[in-house]
């Protein structure tokens, strides 16, 4: 391609001055390198003081990345952003008490942006990509508890509740599919709603035996139940979080892999999700357990309702920590959570996810799936993702945030 462009340059028969050549090669590099270089846009940014202290970018592009480093005499954490640039003015801030003294931005030109924190103290952070509408959420975990009450204007903290009046985070945990729906069936005949029947038993002794949670078993043996009564299940049981897990199926014998879902906002984010998401919503109206003109309208008020709290931002928190112990048991089919329009997805309160476990269209995965060894590896990694979620983002009023509210003091 080079030459191609020293010939077209030079041009036919005829020699151009060299400078001239030298002038639009350079051209021509920088050309090519901001096309290999397109900016990211940074459009919302903001410090997050609740049970931990956290940073959200909110970032347009969904191929954005990130370097981190900490730097002491004075404490300080530099979070470069390459190739980012600043959609919008972000004024440096500064705060009276918490560990973040404050926050300044530099722009180095379309290369990087800078942003640095100045510490009252030493912080170990990490930091993960959450997919989000029109990009992806950057967040950062200082790993330090904040000191900071988040209170309403005109409203006073409710007081700590006593020991006596903490509860365990109750899990719901629903088993795709069951009774006279199958669901995907493997090449060897293998049926779906088996398997996920067989890794949720698994996961519910699992959690059973973890403090401070109480799982729920959204069906316990092979029955069919309707999709909004599934939720219905979880909402009466008081359920902080919600997961639906299901064995992968479509028509290429050799994918393979975990995948994690929410809900997404503006349809399937691939056209692989958007199949998974078609097959699973059309099983139910199959059966005539959906009025299907009724789910759109309430999936438009789920939406509206998702924009509106924290629900979508926790179900991917939840899902990323899901598959990245996924991770350590086989392939992952996705590398990020990804978002389809599963109906099953769509509690505007719960936290929720689908996980599919991996493909029982493939053969060795169908094997692997009927494994009561292999059920039990899924059924544990799950389980320390949802501890790790749990361990960040269980809600007020329960065992495991009172624990974590004294480990942070």
């Amino acid at each position: 391609m080079l030459k191609g462009t020293i010939a077209m340059i030079s041009g036919r028969g005829r020699r151009l001055p060299r400078c001239l050549v030298v002038l639009c090669l350079g051209l021509f590099i920088l050309g090519n390198s901001a096309m290999l270089h397109a900016s990211v846009k940074l459009n919302g940014f903001r410090l997050v003081q609740q049970e931990n202290v956290m940073l959200h970018f909110d970032l347009d592009s969904t191929d954005a990345t990130a370097d981190m480093f900490s730097l002491s005499k004075p404490d300080r954490l530099v979070i470069d952003l390459p190739h980012a640039i600043l959609a919008t003015k972000l004024p440096a801030e500064s705060f009276d008490e918490g560990v973040v003294k404050g926050i300044r931005y530099a722009q180095h030109d379309d290369q990087y942006l800078r942003v640095v924190l100045d510490l009252r103290g030493k912080v170990n952070p990490t930091y993960q990509f959450v997919p989000r509408q029109g990009g992806q959420r950057l967040v950062v975990d200082l790993g330090v508890k904040s000191h900071v009450q988040s209170v309403p204007p005109v409203y006073r903290a409710a007081p700590a509740p006593a020991p006596s009046q903490l509860r365990n985070a109750v899990v719901a945990i629903d088993a795709g599919h069951g009774g006279r729906d199958p669901g995907a069936i493997g090449q060897r005949k293998t049926q779906e709603k088996d398997i996920t029947l067989a890794v949720a038993l698994k996961l519910h002794e699992r959690l059973k035996a973890r403090p401070g949670i109480t799982p729920i078993l959204i069906r316990d043996s092979d029955v069919y139940v309707k999709l909004r009564d599934r939720m219905d299940i979880a909402r009466q049981n008081g359920a902080d979080l919600f997961l639906s897990i299901h064995a992968d199926a479509i028509n290429h014998n050799d994918a393979r892999g975990s995948s994690v879902y929410t809900l997404s906002l503006d349809g399937a984010s691939s056209e692989a999700a958007a199949w998974l998401a078609k097959s699973e919503n059309e099983a139910a109206a199959l059966y005539g357990n959906v009025d299907l003109g009724e789910l759109e309208n309430g999936l438009r008020q789920v939406i509206l309702s998702l924009t509106q709290s924290s629900t979508m931002e926790q179900s991917m928190e939840a899902g990323a920590d899901v598959l990245s112990e996924l991770q350590r048991v086989g392939n992952v089919h996705k590398p990020k959570v990804e978002q389809a329009a599963f109906a099953v997805l769509k509690s505007p309160d719960i936290p929720s996810i689908l996980i599919e476990t991996a493909f029982i269209s493939n053969l060795q995965e169908e094997k692997n799936l009927k494994n009561p060894r292999y059920q039990d590896e899924l059924a544990k990694a799950i389980e320390n993702g949802v501890v790790r979620y749990l361990d960040k983002r269980a809600p007020a009023g329960t065992i495991l945030a009172a624990e974590r509210r004294r480990q942070g003091s």
